[in-house]
């Protein structure tokens, strides 16, 4: 079934040559736009069938990393796309209600009435994010409070804006990761010595046992003899001598 939104103007319809591009050519990214003129008034209708707007997306659940990269991605597209047919890049609406989702992509209203400046609506839209964002979703606050940072600068460029977003991101995400991995390696190599304390420990102990029981063996005889004589009567000091024998 069919699904559109329509943007009132009241102004006089005017066909001009960025409705008759539209009507001839499928942008990607772009929603498919018709303009219509009734009562002094323009009416522009886009078909939004089996697409969901970012404001209802992200009524039902928070902003993710995922969600910022895909949209930086297809924004940046769309933009490309529309200056390839000479059309007006500050005509893209960068409203929530006039953004839409579908399958993993993004898709913008393009409207020709458009009184704008993009990249302060794009500031704008960071200010949304930040609003929105998954704070249990570290990447994603990053990524949010460095897009709305640098988009306070004038004259920013959108796509290095978006490569050194997507930069940053990474490295600190490598930088994580490498502490991380430095953490669980001193406390594989803590458990480690920990361990060979131990065995060292068991070692010595086994060791003395060892030692013990040579000592043992070596005394035996030396034991035998004096239990053998305790048996005589120890005032008869005549008969206490000691044959090689005895430690055989």
């Amino acid at each position: 079934m069919e699904r559109k939104i329509t943007i009132e103007e009241e102004v006089f319809y005017k066909e001009d040559y960025q409705i008759r591009m539209l009507k001839a050519n499928n942008l990607n990214g772009v929603l498919k736009m018709g303009g219509r003129g009734m009562n002094e008034s323009s009416y522009y209708d886009y078909d939004v069938s089996g697409k969901i707007s970012m404001k209802a997306m992200f009524a039902r659940s928070k902003i993710s990393a995922e969600d910022i990269k895909l949209f930086l991605r297809d924004l940046i597209n769309v933009v490309r796309e529309v200056e390839t047919f000479l059309l007006n890049i500050h005509c893209i609406l960068l409203k929530p209600e006039y953004i839409f989702y579908e399958e993993g992509n993004f898709f913008f209203c393009y409207y020709p009435l458009a009184q704008q400046d993009l990249w302060e609506e794009f500031h704008e839209l960071t200010e949304y994010f930040v609003k929105e964002a998954d704070y249990q979703d570290q990447e994603c606050i990053r990524m949010v409070f460095l897009l709305h940072k640098k988009t306070m600068d004038e004259n920013y460029s959108l796509e290095k804006l978006a490569a050194e977003c997507m930069k940053s991101v990474k490295e600190e995400g490598d930088m994580e990761k490498g502490n991380r991995n430095r953490e669980e390696t001193d406390g594989q190599e803590e458990d480690m010595e920990e361990e060979y304390k131990e065995r060292d420990w068991i070692t010595e102990c086994e060791m003395g046992s060892s030692v013990m029981r040579e000592a043992d063996n070596m005394w035996a005889p030396v034991k035998k003899l004096l239990n053998k004589r305790r048996k005589s009567r120890w005032g008869d000091w005549d008969g206490l001598h000691i044959e090689e024998e005895d430690f055989t």
